[in-house]
């Protein structure tokens, strides 16, 4: 009986998984350090849905890799039209189909929002610390970065209110919502605080909700652009399937422009300018939002049990180290400051044998001194031996 109960509770072998296969994967996760542990970039270590699965393996027994019939050659992809509803079941947002538009991966949108919006050298505000490839779009793309601070408890948005009454120049607010890498979920004040300075600032947010789906128990997802009409109308939402499903690889996301100049800046560039959507991301995209929902919930709870024991093995193999509580996502920010492996303890991890991302990644003005970010997307026997092979 106690062999049943725990088959029915691992129905998805997310707790049970091999790290001698996991070592073996051709990904960037596992290969690129070549290190007996991964814990670092975003993706998960569990094997997609089965339903996922089985629909992209149908797509390639029936050798299904011509043009598809969507309705036209421009048409919105499936999973776009498909947005909408899967919004409005999760979230209560209905977001408006005449103003989505189909893209490669949420960096794209992001950074075509900012080419349309602004001009180089002016300011995008943006969390820190922040995920990297927010701030290498921003000096990439020749923008000034305008930091929210951390305080360690708080965001302190009365010094940005200062930076943004002394600069004068910001136009794009970049809004990790849930935020990486903290894993917090913004709760509706201060939403609401955000919407405000942006609307008295005249400020373009572009709201990043790739991970809401992973928004973990206690905790619950607001889209930025449900708060009112007045605030979609000054926001870009973009988001995908990927994070929540494990799909990164496959390269889909979708743009929703609330802020009309910038559905229209899309709206008269080319077609195809910004790419066509790719069949498999596709199909699995929709597959996700219709039939993976069990194997979702069930990656959650993996998660939650991981995030729950994170903080005793901490205490129990590197004991000083400190884990900012994670209210979203499957990344955990770690603060090693006290163990006394100076500002790059991912240094000291990776000659353990761990690859983790070091917390200077995240930030160019020292938040992310002496922390590392941590991916618990794995099985906790996993998570355990990862955390004690850092504790070397």
């Amino acid at each position: 009986m106690i062999g049943l109960m725990n088959a029915r509770r691992d129905a998805y072998g997310l707790r049970s998984l091999d790290i001698e296969r996991l070592r073996t994967k051709g990904g960037t996760k596992w290969q690129t350090p070549g290190l007996p542990f991964a814990a670092w970039v975003a993706d998960m270590d569990f094997d997609v849905a089965p339903e996922i699965a089985d629909a992209l393996r149908h797509l390639v027994d029936r050798s299904e890799f011509g043009y598809p019939d969507w309705g036209g050659i421009f048409a919105l992809s499936p999973a776009a039209r498909l947005f909408p509803s899967r919004q409005a079941e999760r979230y209560g947002w209905e977001p408006r189909i005449d103003r989505l538009h189909d893209l490669a991966d949420v960096i794209q949108g992001v950074r075509a929002t900012i080419f349309h919006l602004s001009q180089p050298g002016d300011g995008v505000v943006l969390h820190l610390p922040a995920y990297h490839p927010f701030l290498h779009t921003i000096e990439e793309m020749d923008r000034e970065l305008v930091p929210v601070s951390w305080t360690g408890d708080a965001f302190d948005y009365d010094d940005l209110e200062q930076r943004l009454a002394a600069s004068g120049g910001a136009r794009v607010w970049i809004l990790c919502h849930p935020h990486n890498p903290l894993g917090r979920v913004f709760e509706r004040d201060e939403l609401e605080r955000i919407a405000d300075i942006a609307t008295r600032h005249d400020l373009v947010v572009i709201s990043d909700e790739i991970h809401a789906d992973l928004t973990l128990p206690g905790h619950a997802h607001i889209p930025f652009e449900s708060l009112d009409p007045t605030v979609s109308a000054r926001t870009v939402t973009v988001t995908s399937a990927s994070k929540a499903f494990n799909l990164a690889g496959l390269r889909w996301a979708v743009l929703h422009a609330g802020h009309e100049p910038m559905h229209r800046a899309l709206e008269r560039l080319p077609g195809h300018y910004l790419g066509a959507p790719n069949i498999m991301a596709v199909t699995a995209t929709v597959t996700a939002w219709t039939h993976g929902d069990d194997w979702l919930s069930a990656v959650i709870d993996v998660i939650d049990e991981n995030r729950r024991v994170l903080p005793e093995l901490l205490t129990e193999h590197l004991d000083g180290a400190r884990c900012h509580p994670l209210e979203a996502t499957y990344l955990a920010w770690v603060d090693c400051r006290s163990l006394g492996l100076g500002d790059d303890p991912a240094h000291t991890f990776r000659a353990r044998g761990v690859e983790v991302n070091p917390g200077n990644q995240f930030s160019p003005h020292g938040h992310g001194a002496g922390h590392v970010r941590l991916n618990i997307a794995t099985s906790p026997a996993i998570l355990a031996a990862t955390v004690m092979a850092m504790a070397g």
